[in-house]
């Protein structure tokens, strides 16, 4: 096993762990600057304070693109580790909360919610998914899930007047806190068989025999039960409609892709590393035994093809009959998680990195479609009905050229990331032999088709019968847009780049060691 570097060394430290010292930092910084700034006015404050926060989220990509994504390292004591799986789904995460940060100077100045407080939880967020994905051991997986958890919490009942925001808000803590109780029940039920909370030292300690175990496979079982909590699959979704309808648009935006990435990444780094043969495949002697693992993939697999499927059918399904279009994309995101899972389920190279870009591009169609739906609200809840979208096409030409692009993206449809997305994921599940549920998922696609195109129906095809007047746009608003339509257009022509860098962070996966 090669030579691991346990010290103590802020070199070392900042090597690996830059990005979150940099938001932990300054996220504490900001909270001084927002009380330096307390003589200012309100928009005032929040546009510095804004602004601030952007910078960060820059500074902190450009340390994890240029400095972290050659290291191989693990520092404090073994915790955390830089490996590209890991600092891509941390890009993902930071490039998420970048662009919130961008959408919520406008959303905030329309909403009357301009405080420092809100792009401090932001950053919080951000840095506790960073950690959540970084982590090597168990423990510190929980402590860093719920860092991000609170934060996010607090950033969902962040509307204080609004009984919507505050029942949502209350509904995602108590389910929250379920999946991460399931969590660590099945943490502290490995450690107790293992006697350890490192996932290296997992997968060496039960590829001797104990992975055959039923006190084993309860805890396996408990742990991924909150990671399916966190990636919204049926049947634990229940919380997703009420928090996503009741949350900010922009908070609703972030959560929909970054919390996402951080739960999609941590699950396949444990399933795959403490629980399945990858460790065999990094040529380590020392992880030869690990192949034994191969042995779990009948538990696991079955229960993952059933959660996919029940997630595409029961997400596009349920979203047909809503409304709102907060709640429609709320399932439309459940339905997402099943895609995404057909790579986790294919177990291959090819599934990983479809899982990897899937994230990257849903990351910008997501954003984008809700930083769109916040500039029609103009003042939250003010225009979130269907019916309300009617016509807005030809009103705002811009606005509903947009809309139309990322629906048609989180369609499926070329020529988008949407659509390269799903042909990763799907061809890694047919290279795998799951045609059926291949098949089927292609089938439930074709349904939620059905529903983004009906916005767009709405936008062109339908006379206005409400007026609706669209908030006032900030120009980091314009910018975030023009970003994510871009990125939408180009991995749609142009994929293989991103598809490349994926498939090189999903081989680090086998050297977490």
């Amino acid at each position: 096993m090669n030579e691991i570097n346990l010290s103590f060394d802020f070199y070392h430290l900042w090597e690996v762990c830059g990005g979150q010292l940099i938001l932990i930092v300054a996220g504490l910084l900001l909270m001084i600057i927002d009380m330096l700034l307390l003589d200012k006015d309100a928009e005032t404050r929040g546009k510095y304070i804004g602004w601030l926060t952007v910078f960060i989220f820059v500074a902190t990509l450009g340390h994890m693109v240029y400095r972290q994504w050659d290291i191989h390292d693990i520092v404090f004591m073994g915790v955390f580790s830089a490996d590209k799986f890991s600092v891509f789904i941390s890009i993902v995460m930071v490039f998420s909360g970048f662009l919130a940060a961008l959408m919520s100077m406008g959303y905030l100045r329309n909403n009357a919610l301009m405080k420092g407080e809100y792009y401090i939880l932001l950053i919080y967020a951000v840095a506790g998914a960073i950690g959540l994905v970084q982590s090597v051991d168990l423990l510190m997986m929980f402590i860093t899930l719920e860092v991000m958890s609170l934060a996010v919490y607090a950033l969902a009942a962040f509307i204080k007047e609004s009984p919507f925001s505050q029942e949502g808000a209350l509904k995602y803590f108590l389910l929250g806190s379920f999946g991460s109780a399931f969590f660590l029940f099945g943490v502290a039920l490995i450690y107790g068989l293992t006697g350890s909370v490192n996932i290296t030292s997992i997968a060496l300690a039960i590829s001797g025999g104990l992975y055959q175990s039923l006190p084993l496979l309860v805890g396996f079982a408990m742990i991924l039960v909150g990671f399916f909590f966190k990636m919204a699959m049926v049947p634990f979704h229940m919380w997703t409609p009420d928090v996503y309808e009741g949350a900010p648009s922009v908070v609703t935006g972030f959560m929909a892709t970054a919390v996402k990435a951080a739960a999609f990444g941590v699950c396949i780094k444990v399933l795959y590393v403490s629980f399945g043969p990858i460790l065999a495949n990094s040529g380590q002697p020392d992880f030869a035994s690990t192949v034994s693992l191969s042995a779990l993939a009948p538990y696991w697999k079955p229960v993952v093809w059933w959660l996919a499927l029940l997630s595409m059918f029961f997400g596009n399904l349920i979203a047909v009959s809503q409304t709102n279009i907060k709640r429609m994309l709320a399932y439309s995101s459940i339905a997402h998680a099943g895609y995404m899972s057909l790579g986790i389920l294919a177990a291959n190279g090819d599934g990983r990195m479809g899982v990897l870009f899937y994230l990257f591009a849903y990351t910008l169609m997501n954003i984008g479609a809700f930083g769109v739906v916040y500039i029609i609200d103009g003042k939250e809840r003010t225009a979130q009905n269907l019916e309300d979208y009617r016509g807005l096409g030809y009103k705002y030409p811009a606005l509903g050229f947009l809309m139309g692009l990322f629906l048609v993206a989180m369609a499926g449809l070329p020529p988008t990331a949407g659509f390269v997305a799903k042909f990763y994921v799907f061809y890694a599940a047919i290279k795998e032999g799951y045609f059926l549920l291949a098949a089927l998922g292609i089938l439930t696609s074709v349904i939620g088709a059905y529903y983004y195109l009906r916005v767009i129906y709405m936008m062109y095809m339908k006379e206005e019968i409400k007026e609706v007047v669209r908030g006032p746009v900030a120009a980091p608003t314009v910018i975030a847009l023009v970003i994510t339509a871009l990125g939408v257009l180009y991995l749609g022509i142009l994929p293989e780049k991103l598809a490349n860098i994926a498939n090189v962070a999903q081989q680090g996966l086998s050297v977490i060691f």
